[in-house]
């Protein structure tokens, strides 16, 4: 028999839910966040998951947020050499790279995905900006974090595996901040 609402804390449920989300999204994309198999899957109403996040919308910008503090939370030290630490985070921003389309669709028509789209996308360009600002002219700053952002997503685009993905990076970010930190 389904627990209860009362019978399990929000803190844990909402944990439980997130964490399932999460997996579901690793696993399949935004196609595999199913509401009705979810709720299957934690042996609980449908209408409780919404009771949670009233919405799949709202669900899906609380897992890549979650997903997201994760990222951030293990980020290298400022010890770290410089390419070293861009090259980190370009890793582990390829799960949220791979949900980056559907991010962009529900942000059209979803206020909650909206929102993350853009706190992601200002993120993005502070994390890059710090880190390349001791390299890079500052006029020519933004105009370096665009180009080397653009560099990042086409490598997800063209699906170009770990080894060749940190070879494009490596030889732009070369041409960016020259031998400054290079292995």
């Amino acid at each position: 028999m389904p627990k209860t609402r009362a019978a399990v804390s929000r803190d844990v449920k909402t944990e439980q839910i997130l964490a399932l989300a999460e997996r579901r999204l690793r696993d399949g994309g935004y196609e595999a966040l199913s509401i009705a198999g979810m709720a299957r899957e934690l042996g609980v109403a449908q209408n409780a998951i919404y009771w949670y996040f009233e919405s799949k919308d709202k669900l899906f910008a609380a897992t890549l947020q979650r997903m997201l503090e994760e990222i951030v939370s293990r980020k290298p030290s400022r010890e770290t050499d410089v390419r070293e630490r861009i090259l980190w985070f370009t890793d582990e921003f390829q799960t949220l790279s791979r949900l980056r389309g559907a991010m962009s669709e529900r942000a059209r028509s979803s206020r909650p995905v909206a929102e993350f789209v853009a706190g992601l996308d200002e993120l993005l360009s502070r994390l890059l900006s710090g880190a390349l600002r001791e390299h890079v002219a500052e006029e020519e700053l933004p105009m370096a974090v665009e180009t080397f952002r653009a560099t990042v997503e086409g490598t997800f685009a063209r699906a170009l595996d770990d080894a060749q993905r940190r070879r494009v990076l490596g030889f732009a970010l070369e041409r960016l901040i020259g031998s400054a930190g290079a292995p």
